[in-house]
């Protein structure tokens, strides 16, 4: 049984595209921003707070530091919880499967033996806690 499922790559995939495409509209931004940028930081600045003027790739800079460190991320797309119920949902039925299918029998068998060896284990905590007071 294949245990690398479509949907693991296809959400690496897409974590790498948007990351990628945040990226590109960052610095795509950044260059049209930067005039703006420009065209009002030196006329104002300079004569409130007596700094000096910028050349357009000091805005650009500007423009994308900020970006980068006051921009925060935006989930606009998806709930949190429908992420998470699609995980569970796809792994439910991959389990099912291999219990219908009996290749995953050893996988039941192993949450049996670790709920008595859990049990087994937690009486011997508690005895060895017990003896220690």
């Amino acid at each position: 049984m294949q245990w690398n499922c479509h949907f693991c790559t296809t959400k690496t995939r897409h974590i790498f595209v948007q990351i990628l495409l945040g990226l590109i509209l960052t610095l795509t931004l950044g260059l049209i921003f930067g005039v703006f940028v420009m065209l009002l930081w030196n006329p104002i600045v300079p004569v409130l707070f007596g700094f000096h003027t910028i050349t357009y790739w000091q805005s650009v800079g500007l423009v994308i530091m900020l970006r980068l460190l006051f921009g925060g991320h935006h989930n606009y797309h998806k709930q949190p919880d429908q992420e998470a119920a699609r995980c569970k949902t796809h792994f439910s039925k991959l389990m099912e499967s291999c219990r219908n299918t009996n290749v995953g029998a050893s996988h039941v068998d192993y949450e049996t033996w670790w709920e008595d060896e859990g049990k087994i284990s937690l009486e011997k905590y508690i005895k060895d806690v017990e003896t220690k007071k």
